[in-house]
């Protein structure tokens, strides 16, 4: 077979094909064939070189400023994602905690949407918006226990964690507090401020393991469709997704908060705002649940990432 032979099925030899260019060269303006000296080859391994490391750069530098020059400008600094977090957080808490009162009849009497139906489309439009929106900027969490998960998976530093926290639980109470200047006292009381509560008939075990199941399945599928790559574009469609079954099988028991940054604000605005007679027995009696659950649905998830799903660096294989 030919030198001349298209390299698309055969090995091609790019300092011999780089030889042969410059020969074909020679031909066409009628020098020798085969003239080669020390500075030709010094010059056919410059370009070899020149090729070689450009090639490689295309073809496995994706994210670097030579394959996208607009990859400095996405860059965004530890300030910039907290605030991020915080925007995320405030609106989701904001929607979470307006959505339960729909209607103000004209007696004044407010009527709660308690159909979990209601409150699953709410929560689950609101995240897939805010991840959409926000998610190239600080990956998107709006949730402590989705931090720490991204975090133990070796997606994000870990000294970026406390900042994390702080702007997501700042920023839960902020949109909780700001629902207090839109809603009259019997709305705020009737919607108990927003919070998350267990339900009398369940046991604080079940109330616990609850979350901790709905977390699982939702730091699960921000992993997978997230963390661990960054080309799938329906990431926000399918966490949006898991967030509301989530709260269609579990609402009705703890309110499928998944999230304490969700459950500390109201809880703490509800405390200040709320009528005394107003505020349940059970207000904070089983608050750590939704630390404990989502902390800890949170774990497993990322041990079965790490074990055996990660793209790069699982366990078992």
């Amino acid at each position: 077979m030919s030198d001349r032979t298209s390299p698309t099925f055969q090995s091609y030899d790019l300092r011999k094909g780089l030889a042969n260019d410059g020969e074909w060269q020679a031909d066409g303006v009628g020098s020798k064939v085969g003239d080669s000296t020390k500075s030709k080859n010094l010059n056919i391994d410059k370009r070899a070189h020149t090729y070689e490391e450009d090639n490689f750069t295309r073809f496995t530098d994706w994210d670097s400023a030579n394959a996208d020059p607009n990859a400095a400008s996405r860059k965004y600094s530890l300030i910039t994602k907290m605030i991020a977090e915080f925007l995320g957080d405030f609106t989701f808490v904001f929607i979470g905690t307006m959505q339960a009162v729909v209607v103000t009849g004209s007696s004044s009497e407010s009527i709660v949407a308690d159909n979990i139906v209601h409150a699953a489309l709410a929560h689950g439009f609101t995240i897939f918006i805010l991840v959409a929106a926000l998610g190239h900027i600080s990956g998107g969490h709006f949730n402590p226990a989705v931090s720490w998960a991204v975090c133990a998976a070796g997606k994000m530093p870990i000294y970026h964690l406390p900042f994390y926290w702080f702007a997501q639980l700042l920023g839960g109470f902020c949109g909780s507090l700001y629902s207090v200047l839109i809603m009259t006292q019997k709305q705020l009381d009737s919607s108990y401020a927003g919070a998350t509560l267990l339900n009398p008939d369940n046991k604080w075990w079940e109330g616990m393991m609850s979350e901790a199941v709905v977390t699982y399945f939702l730091c699960h599928t921000i992993l997978l469709t997230a963390a661990d790559t960054d080309t799938n574009v329906l990431a926000p469609l399918a966490i949006g997704l898991t967030l509301s079954i989530d709260i269609l099988a579990t609402g009705s028991i703890t309110g499928a908060s998944m999230n304490p940054a969700r459950s500390l604000g109201p809880n703490i605005v509800g405390q200040i705002f709320l009528d005394s007679n107003s505020i349940p027995a059970h207000f904070w009696s089983y608050h750590y649940i939704y630390w404990a659950g989502p902390l800890m649905g949170a774990s497993v998830a990322v041990i079965l990432y790490k074990l055996f799903e990660a793209r790069e660096g699982r366990l078992l294989r």
